[in-house]
């Protein structure tokens, strides 16, 4: 499997965040693809076809669970979800997981614990 087989589409409307995080998995050895809303991360999950989807649960045209309950509609299990979110607890998380994400992570992501979900590829 070369580098580039392991796509990855990251949702967050704050551009700074998405450069930051793009950065460091491509710097890993993924592929990334960046969609600032909703509705840019339904085309680019149906056009990249990734593994993986890093969501932010806080978007501006629609929320990260309504995203993740039409992805995991479309895509089913092949997708993994991961909800990203500035705010803790349970509600949150629990909703979160209603909507078919698998993972739930607290912002401020740092490079460990994004490296649990995405380890450098060799």
């Amino acid at each position: 499997m070369s580098r580039e087989d392991i796509r990855v589409v990251l949702v967050d409307d704050d551009i700074d965040t998405c450069e930051t995080l793009s950065s460091l998995l491509q710097f890993d050895g993924y592929s990334v693809r960046v969609a600032t809303t909703a509705q840019d991360a339904i085309t680019a999950v149906n056009e990249y076809q990734p593994v993986c989807a890093l969501v932010d649960l806080g978007l501006p045209d629609f929320d990260g669970c309504e995203l993740s309950k039409r992805l995991r509609a479309a895509h089913g299990a092949d997708l993994v979800l991961i909800a990203v979110t500035g705010r803790s607890g349970d509600d949150e998380h629990n909703e979160a997981m209603a909507a078919g994400v698998d993972h739930v992570l607290c912002k401020p992501l740092s490079q460990e614990s994004l490296r649990r979900f995405f380890p450098p590829r060799t």
